[in-house]
């Protein structure tokens, strides 16, 4: 009878322990540790893409209304070390001018991507949950709600995915196959 009574409390509290974790994990949505390393995968990949295409189709674009090659990349770059900033505060490699746009040229885009990978990636694991969960004004998220940090962490991967894909398709367009995604 006692064992039998100390097997079930025993179950309950390995359940309870269990959803615990659980609960945890889904609340926090991200596991950081986790999240760095698919950082790191996607600064490989998008350095890869970077280096495959020619420097001189760093200026080419698919039609006017489109961002250059080079441009794409500078904009992942931009992009990532703004947000990043604005969310945790510490500063950044580097700093846009939008009046001075930055240099676009293979050998510029590919120093600003490694900074601003290592950037994001050593940030990452400094983020608070308090900074996860302040809301921020994004004009550009149209007719969505403020997002929280969390939301602009996972949106800024996304973006990135976005943008490094686009640059595929002008490599694609000039008969250049990318390189394979790994993960």
């Amino acid at each position: 009878m006692v064992i039998s009574r100390f097997r079930v409390l025993f179950a309950a509290l390995a359940l309870s322990a269990a959803a615990a974790a659980q609960t945890a994990k889904v609340g926090s949505v991200l596991d950081m540790q986790e999240f760095v390393h698919d950082w790191q995968i996607s600064k490989e990949f998008t350095i890869d893409v970077a280096k495959a295409m020619p420097a001189d189709l760093y200026s080419f674009k698919l039609n006017p209304d489109e961002m250059t090659f080079g441009e794409q990349m500078v904009h992942i770059a931009g992009a990532n070390v703004f947000r990043f900033n604005q969310i945790a505060g510490i500063k950044p490699p580097f700093v846009f001018d939008p009046a001075k746009p930055p240099a676009s040229d293979k050998e510029s885009v590919l120093k600003m991507l490694d900074q601003s990978f290592d950037y994001v990636i050593d940030i990452l694991p400094t983020i608070t949950a308090d900074q996860l969960k302040r809301t921020w004004h994004v004009p550009s998220w149209k007719s969505r709600p403020d997002p929280e940090g969390r939301a602009m962490i996972l949106n800024m991967f996304v973006h990135t995915a976005h943008h490094r894909a686009q640059c595929e398709v002008y490599m694609r367009a000039k008969g250049i196959k990318p390189p394979d995604y790994e993960f």
